[in-house]
């Protein structure tokens, strides 16, 4: 008998305090937990926000819309306050309904919507799991929303602390957010599960191509590609400063930037002459960003930010055979093992020089990319991310 078949099935409720699906990384990570676990008979429901677009394969649920709240880039906004509330009310109707037998909550908002919602129907004992991806406190600190504010930030650092105790296991999507909920937030090492930002590896084998000709980049570029948001939390600042330096030194690099909000960087390009040395494609359909990555030479991610966040950015250039030049974090170093270019935090010269480093020699990109490659295959598929969340519910259910 087939496996997937002979487990009996397993209703769950994700509950996602987010615009879903708006080609981000948390939106990428929720999609592949729904997916991953469909060959162990779990079936998924996502409850979210108004916007954002549907995804195939994945079942939602949504708020009604909210006048003026079309923002889908990711950090704080007056407008999640009441989208929350909203989320709240459908993930009580939708446990009604589905009748779940799991609560799985993405992000700290989603844990305190998740909490309450149990809760409420106490009576049915339904388990919660949270996902998280890294620090509330440290996440909202890289926006500077405490900001001559001190006494907010401590108000804060009192509600995550409360959160994280409210699941019954909380799934981290980087070394750092466990370590900061083992060491900081004093979350107890038995309810805590790495579970590494991941990629269905067969996107990249049946994605349509995209040529450089497509986005008028010469053939005899060496392209260094960034793909995520421009945001200054996501590194954007050391970004640019990374892009100059590297183009006034060399004639032979080309850089193709993917992401979005692109207001910033195409002012930062228009002011120091430098358009046409870097292409900016702005938003892309995570569907057709392998096409993208495929055609670059060089990965960088430029992120160095305290906030405990995984990369899904270096999993995505490593399935496309790329080496990547990073900062030396926990979080890199977890995901890339040995087979990177990296560079102490904040040395911005540092990651310039390995990139030239790479640029002049072909060899060394192609090795890496294969490790890469490979490790990707061997480590960070989704597929065994599946077998393990789906372990962790029957855990929780009490059928193991």
């Amino acid at each position: 008998m087939n496996k997937t078949l002979a487990i009996s099935p397993i209703k769950v409720l994700h509950i996602a305090p987010t615009p879903f699906f708006s080609d981000r990384g948390c939106h990428i990570r929720i999609q592949g937990v729904v997916n991953s676990t469909k060959s162990h008979n779990v079936n998924s429901v996502v409850c979210t926000y108004h916007h954002g677009r549907e995804v195939q394969g994945v079942r939602t649920e949504r708020i009604r819309s909210i006048r003026g709240y079309e923002n889908t880039k990711a950090g704080p906004d007056s407008f999640k306050y009441l989208a929350d509330l909203k989320l709240l009310l459908l993930a009580c109707k939708l446990v009604v309904r589905e009748r779940p037998d799991v609560i799985h909550a993405h992000l700290h908002e989603g844990v305190l919507v998740g909490w309450l919602v149990k809760t409420l129907f106490f009576w049915r004992r339904v388990p919660l799991f949270a996902d998280i991806q890294g620090s509330l406190v440290g996440e909202l600190d890289s926006f500077d929303y405490f900001a001559g504010r001190q006494w907010l930030r401590i108000i804060f650092q009192t509600i995550e602390y409360l959160i994280v105790r409210m699941p019954s296991r909380l799934m981290c999507s980087s070394i750092a957010a466990l370590n900061t909920l083992r060491d900081q937030f004093r979350v107890s090492a038995d309810r805590l599960q790495l579970l590494a930002d991941r990629i269905d590896i067969s996107t990249f084998e049946t994605v349509a191509l995209v040529t450089r000709s497509d986005i008028n980049i010469p053939e005899n570029k060496i392209v260094v590609v960034y793909s995520g948001s421009l945001l200054p939390s996501k590194g954007l600042h050391e970004l640019h400063k990374i892009m100059q330096a590297l183009l006034q030194q060399r004639n032979d690099v080309h850089f193709l930037i993917i992401g979005y909000p692109t207001d910033e960087t195409e002012y930062f390009l228009t002011k120091n002459k430098l358009r046409g040395r870097c292409s900016v494609i702005g938003r892309v359909p995570y569907e057709e960003l392998p096409g993208y990555l495929k055609i670059a030479d060089i990965g960088v991610d430029p992120k160095d930010s305290d906030a405990g966040e995984g990369s899904g950015k270096i999993v995505n250039y490593m399935a496309a055979k790329l080496p990547v030049v990073c900062f030396d974090t926990d979080n890199n170093r977890e995901l890339l093992g040995d087979n990177a270019e990296f560079v102490s935090r904040g040395d911005i010269d540092a990651v310039v020089q390995r990139l030239a480093l790479l640029a002049d020699d072909e060899g060394l990109r192609h090795r890496l990319g294969k490790a890469n490659h490979a490790r990707v295959q061997q480590h960070l598929s989704w597929d065994s991310a599946g077998r393990i969340i789906r372990s962790l519910y029957d855990q929780a259910l009490g059928r193991t």
